[in-house]
């Protein structure tokens, strides 16, 4: 006999919910629980930590766990995280209505992409669910905040996937099943993935279902006829919503086009090196940039900022009418003051929306939702004197939604309960009904009093009393006493007892059935109001959502001129140029971390052509890291449309960012550390343009001394001379001084130091020039390496430094050589013998070490 025909009727109705959700945790609804049997229960213990028990004894005894229906948001938040889904099957009838069995049904699918429960979600940032296809060198991308509602889609080179996927950081990725070389690299990357049927992606399939969706005979108003593979992964992403919320989801209402020409790209790694908007150690310990700039109010306002701050703008004009937002907040101190008041009493509208669309929102959400309303008008008050085209645009289209504020406030209890039937919702004098149902709920024993009192005015019974028992209900009693007095009419005789006899009356039954009734009524008819008035709420979620927008744009541009006034933040100027100018420089966490006073400010001057290149040379420990940081930070802030911590900034707008700072391994991907930097400084060597901005931080030291130094040349020369970029490149390599000279574009810098004897001081500024000699064995000395260790490192330095330096001079030579390709002699030196035979090293063929290694030969027999 199978499990489903020994099963009782409840648990044949658990396995037909479990079999249409077989890779789900399912949740039973039973009573005040939720509870999981076989072996969901067995692997929800363990995921929870919950006391395992067993329905029924013996060898049919069935495994069960179960959380309380009032915290389950904690449990499914824990289970969420550790990536299970979870199927949250209700009780669909009240009981008390049940004949039988209560009706029950699945009404949601839990995942990590699809949460819209504020206690499940992070207010600051965006919960995604990603979909994603590749085909032919392609990838399709659709992605949507479902607590938003929220649906974007665009199309890359498949390259450029992991630094989308950085950008976006969904919570969940839907994948074709089929693209197991994409599931294995989602898979290294700690990314969750839900495998989706291959046909779930096609274009075909995926444009029935959007139109279908979205109600539409026609995609074209989107502007996704030709973005296939983005087409076909909406589609999927749609089919998926569908089969999770199993609910119409009206607050999802368009589709827009991510552009990607208007944004400046950041790749994986460099967003990871400048901890945009998280440490690299991504525990929460350190400071991040979004940390110390994000003062806004509202999560829908931090929200925002932190998407500027994964994709700062491209566009100049976008660029400028932030800044002038900003400027004019920044200017008026008292306005900003007055916005930022209203904006604080402002909760998750965008969220709450979308609970109210998704018929979610419970009596304190409503509440919620009216509230912040209420703050709208105080909003548009205050932005009566702006004169950015950009505030006076917000001000115009904020829009109060006074209706629905009204409708909210008009029936709804000013402080109501998180249960929806249980009563407490509705206030009294909205609707006559419920007034006479609470009426009579709370007045029973005043009417019993005078019904009793009627009657024995009536009867002429002094004795008569109206009592009540849960048996017989309400009745009217005499004793034998007055047996000799005649019934009057319509008294019916209920129950004789030793000394009395209790009747009922037609009009009692009645009081009776409204009394006993009265209570459960009124909570029903209470449900009927509220759900009718967010019913009505929920139709003008195109209102609210667009309110919502306007309010976090505004909160962002009230932030950045906040942060601008607490810092010293000045407006910078950003431009078409190629321009890089900084004046007195800070580095903003840095400085907030450590006290402004304490740190060191510095200039900044990149004028392609005559200044494309700036190497910096110094020890460790003494700035240069934070140095060229701080001005790829600077150029981000100004590009999001803040201001910056400088004295002045001059920008030419810079498509791209390029950052090669630090060591890491990539385990899980099998990468040394050396491997990472050489891919990471492929990338940059491979994709960057003229207007773009590439920061190197020692470039080369993750291998031997000569294959380091000869690549990190190979590169400074490849960035100047080929790509053109604006570039800082911090290096130990002193060699690398040489390529600087009259006529090109490089110049050296070093920070500069004070030695007193073996002492030495970190000035922390930067000054023009270079330098020959670093200064490891200082800075080890002043870590605690013993003495006896530094004198040694001294000997062998210098043993070292002797014999290499012949390849530096080797080095040197071959960059003069190479400018000099027509000449009979080296250097003024009538060696034909020697040069024919520097002709005949064909250096190019070579790899940077080989090249070295022939170079010194070479070297020593010249000198010879």
């Amino acid at each position: 006999m199978t499990t489903e025909e020994k099963a009782t009727p409840a648990m044949a109705q658990y396995l037909a919910a479990k079999q249409q959700n077989p890779d789900a945790l399912l949740f039973f609804r039973m009573g005040d629980f939720y509870e999981l049997f076989y072996e969901d229960a067995k692997e929800a213990s363990r995921a929870l930590g919950l006391t395992l028990t067993s329905r029924s004894k013996g060898d049919g005894a069935i495994p069960m766990a179960g959380v309380p229906v009032r915290a389950v948001d904690g449990y499914l938040k824990r289970l969420v995280q550790k990536g299970y889904r979870v199927a949250i099957c209700e009780q669909t009838q009240d009981p008390k209505e049940a004949k039988g069995l209560v009706e029950r049904k699945v009404v949601r699918v839990v995942t990590p992409g699809t949460l819209t429960e504020d206690s499940l979600l992070d207010g600051k940032k965006k919960n995604l669910l990603l979909a994603l296809v590749r085909r032919s060198g392609l990838a399709g991308l659709a992605w949507v905040e479902l607590s938003t509602g929220e649906l974007q889609v665009c199309e890359v080179r498949a390259e450029r996937l992991p630094d989308e996927l950085a950008r976006l950081e969904a919570a969940e990725v839907l994948v074709p099943e089929d693209d197991l070389e994409l599931l294995e690299q989602l898979k290294a990357w700690q990314i969750s993935v839900t495998r989706r049927a291959p046909y779930d992606f096609g274009r075909e399939t995926s444009q029935r279902k959007l139109c279908a969706f979205f109600g539409l005979k026609t995609l074209a108003g989107f502007g996704v006829e030709e973005l296939h593979l983005a087409t076909g992964a909406a589609g999927a992403l749609v089919e998926y919503l569908e089969q999770t919320q199993l609910q119409a989801l009206p607050h999802v209402r368009k589709i827009e086009v991510w552009q990607r020409g208007k944004f400046m790209t950041l790749d994986r790694a460099t967003r990871s090196s400048l901890e945009l908007v998280e440490t690299m150690r991504g525990d929460g310990a350190g400071t991040s940039l979004l940390a110390i700039v994000d003062r806004t109010s509202t999560p829908m306002g931090a929200r925002l900022l932190r998407e500027h701050m994964l994709a700062p703008l491209a566009d100049l004009e976008e660029i400028r009418a932030r800044q002038d937002a900003v400027a004019d907040l920044h200017d008026q101190p008292s306005v900003l003051a007055r916005i930022r008041d209203a904006l604080s009493a402002v909760l998750d509208l965008e969220r709450l929306a979308a609970r109210v669309a998704t018929g979610r929102a419970h009596g304190r959400d409503m509440q919620a939702l009216a509230a912040s309303l209420a703050r709208v008008p105080e909003l548009r008050l205050a932005l009566a004197d702006v004169r950015s085209p950009t505030l006076l645009a917000l001000r115009e289209s904020l829009d109060p939604l006074a209706d629905v504020r009204q409708r909210i406030t008009d029936s709804l209890h000013e402080d109501p309960p998180l249960t929806l039937k249980d009563g407490g919702l509705i206030r009294d004098g909205f609707d006559t009904e419920l007034d006479e149902l609470r009426v009579l709920a709370r007045d029973s024993k005043d009417w019993i009093a005078r019904f009793q009192s009627r009657e024995i005015e009536r009867t002429g019974i002094a004795t008569l009393k109206v009592g009540f028992n849960a048996v017989f209900g309400y009745y009217i009693e005499i004793t034998h006493s007055h047996k000799d007095v005649p019934v009057p009419a319509g008294y019916v005789r209920k129950q004789t007892t030793k000394n009395s006899e209790r009747y009922v009356t037609d009009e009692l039954k009645t009081f009776e059935t409204k009394v006993l009734r009265s209570e459960e009524l009124g909570k029903q008819r209470e449900y009927e109001l509220f759900l009718a008035m967010r019913d009505a709420v929920a139709r003008e979620t195109s209102r609210l959502l667009t309110t919502a927008e306007h309010i976090a744009e505004l909160d962002v541009h009230a932030s950045h001129a906040t942060c601008a006034r607490e810092r010293a933040y000045r407006r910078p100027q950003v431009d078409d140029s190629l321009v890089l100018k900084i004046e007195d420089g800070r580095h903003p966490v840095i400085e907030a971390t450590h006290g402004a006073t304490k740190f060191v400010p510095n200039d900044s001057d990149l004028d392609p052509p005559q200044r494309r290149l700036a190497l910096l040379f110094g020890p460790n420990m003494a700035g240069k890291s934070t140095y060229i940081r701080q001005n790829a930070l600077i150029v981000v802030l100004a590009q999001i449309g803040a201001f910056v911590p400088a004295k002045s900034a001059r920008i030419g707008l810079v498509d791209r960012v390029f950052t090669r700072v630090g060591a890491s391994d990539d385990i899980a991907r099998g990468s040394s550390t050396f491997m990472v930097e050489m891919v990471e400084t492929a990338n940059i060597l491979n994709n960057a343009t003229a207007r773009s901005l590439v920061i190197l931080d020692e470039v080369g030291r993750g291998t031997s001394t000569y294959d380091g130094l000869s690549l990190a040349w190979a590169i400074a020369e490849d960035l100047h001379d080929r790509i053109g970029c604006r570039a800082l490149f911090a290096t130990h390599y002193h060699q690398l001084c040489d390529l600087a000279g009259p006529g090109k574009g490089i110049v050296n810098l070093r920070v500069a130091v004070q030695e007193w004897g073996e002492e030495i001081v970190f000035l922390h500024r930067i000054e023009p020039g270079g330098t020959d000699r670093s200064y490891g064995l200082h800075v080890a000395r002043l870590a605690g390496i013993p003495r006896q260790v530094i004198e040694r490192a001294k000997a062998v330095l210098a043993k070292i430094e002797a014999e290499g330096e012949h390849v530096g001079e080797a080095l040197q030579t071959a960059q003069k050589a190479r400018a000099l390709p027509q000449q009979g002699k080296l250097f003024d030196s009538p060696r034909e013998k020697a040069w024919k035979e520097l002709e005949r090293l064909d250096l190019d063929s070579l790899t940077p070490l080989q090249a070295l290694q022939k170079l010194a030969d070479w070297k020593r027999s010249a000198q010879s």
